[in-house]
């Protein structure tokens, strides 16, 4: 093995761990298993300096073999993704010479669906480490979490093919580039300096899950939250219209240096991550209003659906903090699909299996209460904090649609006062609609008591629950 591949697995993997489950020659895919703080994961590894040529369809039975083994004994799948020294990124070859591995049932075909069959049953990590194109890069995308160093990137054209099919004469950044991938695309969801940083970030990324779905994830040593998070200010949070950072709040009642935000650049409207609290592993889903207004539009929903699934899928429990207007309306927003991608997020919410709680933080206004887990999509605890309102239409848009109804001043600050009043969240715990007020600075004990209860119950998982690629 040459000293490259030696250096990504001593990097990733845990000292003398690895052990190799096929050819150990210098070939173009390194597998095997090793372990990551001592836990057991098969790893796939293109092999970019290769120098032991072989067969095409040969590296895919190989790659078969480790997908296989992986699914019979429940192992996570670390992919480290790279391009073949065989293959250049600026021509595109005619590829006469490889149609066996496009025509055979155990081809290129056949690794898509090794692939897609370990959705929901094991995580897959991926790391991307150069410019892919063509076949490579749907491996890629079928698993769960997805790092790309900024050096990398991925397409299915090389850019020949790109201008040839389409005369766009655009740079390979623009259409392929790691950080379009972060930022528009969401392909990437975990955008790294260097590949010394995606091999440390697999890591992490590790520790938020089971090794397969019928596992809890692993309970660590508690930590205090950071001691320097300041809770947002009594004024911010009694205003429902201005703007703050909702990471600001997490960091308050998670454990300190435990955030692992899942597709930070994409939809950023909407703040999605693995944390810990007391040492125990849930994901969370909080709008953020520095962004957009936290208001929910078609890539929103997209991101929201997966993270939740792919949460589910491995017995993670899930916080939803809404502080949201609603989803976006308008042309634009109708045309990219809105209804549909809300039906998405409601169709996902509705079948989760997990513990969630929902806490609305400033406002939750239309649809998008349900669209943060709350009435009607049955979380196990479902609370506001004291300023928050639960309504159909804020004060603001109550006011605009009374002003254009003619009425006077007085009659639209009567309004006002009303839609105030019908939304204050004490009138809807004392009805029963939901399950209590909590204070800012109780939110650790909240979260930290659903966890418990969580994670002291026997897993009843009998199946895998498959992830849709989002």
């Amino acid at each position: 093995m040459n000293s490259l591949m030696r250096v990504r697995l001593n990097t990733v993997l845990d000292e003398g761990s690895f052990v190799p489950l096929i050819r150990s020659e210098d070939t173009e895919l390194v597998g095997g298993t090793g372990c990551i703080d001592g836990r057991k994961v098969c790893i796939i590894a293109i092999n970019p300096v290769a120098s032991v040529p072989l067969d095409p369809f040969e590296v895919l039975q190989d790659e078969l073999a480790l997908l296989e083994y992986a699914e019979e004994n429940y192992l996570p799948v670390i992919h480290l993704a790279d391009r073949p020294g065989r293959v250049p990124m600026n021509t595109t070859a005619i590829p006469l010479s490889i149609m066996r591995t496009y025509i055979e049932p155990r081809g290129v075909g056949s690794v898509f669906t090794k692939f897609a069959r370990l959705s929901g049953v094991v995580p897959r990590i991926a790391v991307v480490f150069s410019p892919i194109a063509t076949t490579l890069t749907y491996p890629v995308a079928e698993c769960d979490v997805v790092l790309m160093t900024k050096a990398s990137g991925m397409s299915l054209a090389r850019p020949d093919m790109q201008h040839l099919m389409t005369g766009e004469a655009a740079s390979y950044e623009a259409y392929g580039g790691a950080e379009m991938h972060a930022t528009v695309s969401g392909t990437c969801d975990i955008l790294c300096d260097t590949p010394d940083d995606a091999l440390q970030a697999v890591k992490k990324t590790l520790h938020s899950f089971p090794s397969c779905y019928k596992e809890r994830p692993p309970v660590f040593k508690p930590r205090d939250p950071n001691p320097d998070a300041r809770l947002p200010s009594p004024l911010t949070l009694a205003y429902p219209y201005s703007r703050f950072d909702m990471h600001d709040l997490i960091e308050t009642f998670i454990d300190q240096d435990t955030f692992l935000e899942h597709r930070a650049l994409y939809a950023s409207e909407l703040i999605t991550g693995f944390a810990r609290v007391n040492g125990m592993t849930l994901g969370i889903i909080a709008n953020n209003s520095l962004h957009k207004g936290g208001i929910l539009f078609s890539e929103t929903c997209i991101k929201l659906a997966s993270f939740a699934a792919l949460c589910d899928s491995f017995n993670i429990p899930l916080l939803f903090l809404a502080d949201l207007p609603g989803f976006m309306v308008g042309k634009e927003s109708e045309c990219s699909g809105i209804i549909h991608h809300g039906a998405l997020v409601f169709s996902t919410l509705a079948n989760l299996s997990v513990p969630k709680i929902c806490i609305i933080i400033r406002k939750a206004y239309t649809a998008g209460l349900y669209a943060m887990c709350g009435t009607g999509f049955e979380p196990d605890r479902l609370l506001a904090f004291p300023d928050a309102e639960l309504t159909i239409y804020g004060t603001r848009a109550a006011s605009k649609l009374a002003e254009e109804s003619g009425l006077t001043p007085d009659e639209i600050r009567a309004v006002e006062k009303a839609v105030k009043a019908t939304a204050d969240p004490r009138r809807h715990a004392e009805s029963g609609y939901i399950d209590g007020i909590i204070e800012p600075d109780k939110v650790r004990i909240e979260v930290s008591d659903l966890l418990e209860r969580a994670y002291s119950l026997p897993l009843k998982r009998t199946y895998p629950r498959r992830i849709l690629c989002l």
